[in-house]
């Protein structure tokens, strides 16, 4: 029997309060790879970035490391981000990285949400999280 699994685990954690800072791992038994980027919470642009390539398939996917330089600049509120970081990361250096970046890009939201809640029960502990959820929701949809 033939059998293929691929696990793919995002992080994100606040370094400072304008930033977070994601971290994506992508593996399966033939690719190990990882993704370490910094977005500004302000506008979701990308920052800085680095990858690392554990485990390949062959000598030229070490070259797809310094191709991730080109999603620096770019906002994860930009329309068609996501197909931009597969025409730019993905074809031209490596689809596993462009995967892990769209996907820590998918958990922007969920991880400002985090943020938020967070500060909020902070300064409220008696905060009444599904109002808070509710309104904040509301504001981002606003924003959009």
């Amino acid at each position: 029997m033939i059998t293929f699994n691929r696990t793919q685990v995002i992080e994100a954690e606040f370094p400072d309060e304008e930033t977070i800072r994601f971290s994506g791992i992508q593996q399966d038994h033939i690719y190990s790879m990882e993704i370490n980027m910094d977005v500004r919470i302000a506008d979701g642009q990308i920052t800085a970035i680095e990858g690392l390539m554990k485990r390949y398939t062959n000598f030229v996917c070490p070259q797809a490391v310094p191709v991730l330089q080109s999603a620096v600049g770019l906002s994860l509120r930009e329309e068609g981000w996501d197909r931009r970081v597969m025409k730019e990361i993905g074809r031209q250096g490596c689809e596993h990285f462009a995967e892990i970046i769209i996907e820590c890009g998918r958990c922007f939201d969920q991880a400002q949400l985090a943020a938020a809640l967070w500060d909020a029960q902070t300064k409220d502990p008696g905060l009444d999280q599904k109002q808070f959820m509710e309104t904040w929701l509301e504001k981002q949809t606003e924003q959009i």
